[in-house]
C-alpha cells in the first residue's frame, strides 16, 4: 500500500504535484514530523457521515453520491475531511498523515508545519533523511496553493 499527497490547486491551469511514498515510509515521516512539532496528535479522527442517513442511494462512476440529500452529505464529508481538532494544537493532525482517506490538509496546517520545520532547523536540528529532498518544498507549495489531500 502507498500514500499519495496531492496538491489542491485553485485552478485547472495550475500544475498538480504529488508526494508519493509507501505506507511504512509515511509512518516514519509522520513520526519525525511529530518529533519536530510539524504534526500534532488530536486524538481519534471524526466519524464519517453515514450516507444512508442522508438518503443517498448510490454513487456514480466518479464516486459522487446520488439521491436524497446528496449535497448535504457531500458538504458534511468535506467538513470532516478538513477537520483539524483542537485549534490550540499547531501542525498537521496525525490522522491526516497516517490514513489515506482523502483528508484535506489545509493551508493553515501546512504553514504551521513549515514554521515548525524552520524553527527546528534554526535551532540546529538536522534535516531528517526520511523527508528526502521533496517533502519540505512540497509543504511550502501546499501552504500557498490550497493545501493537499491524502490518498
Amino acid at each position: 500500500m502507498s500514500f499519495s499527497w496531492e496538491l489542491r490547486t485553485t485552478s485547472a491551469a495550475e500544475p498538480s504535484a504529488s508526494h508519493r511514498r509507501r505506507s511504512w515510509v509515511m509512518m516514519r515521516i509522520a513520526s519525525r514530523m511529530l518529533d519536530l512539532g510539524m504534526a500534532c496528535d488530536n486524538g481519534p479522527p471524526p466519524k464519517f457521515p453515514l450516507w444512508a442517513v442522508y438518503g443517498v442511494s448510490d454513487f456514480d462512476v466518479l464516486g459522487r453520491p446520488i439521491g436524497g440529500r446528496a449535497e448535504a452529505y457531500e458538504a458534511e464529508l468535506r467538513e470532516i475531511l478538513s477537520w483539524h481538532g483542537d485549534p490550540a494544537r499547531a501542525g498537521i493532525p496525525l490522522h491526516k498523515l497516517t490514513t489515506p482517506l482523502g483528508w484535506h490538509v489545509t493551508t493553515v496546517e501546512c504553514r504551521s508545519a513549515v514554521r515548525s520545520y524552520d524553527r527546528a532547523r534554526a535551532a540546529g536540528i538536522r534535516h531528517p533523511r526520511i523527508f528526502g529532498t521533496e517533502l519540505v518544498p512540497f509543504l511550502r507549495t501546499a501552504a500557498e496553493t490550497g493545501g493537499f489531500e491524502v490518498h
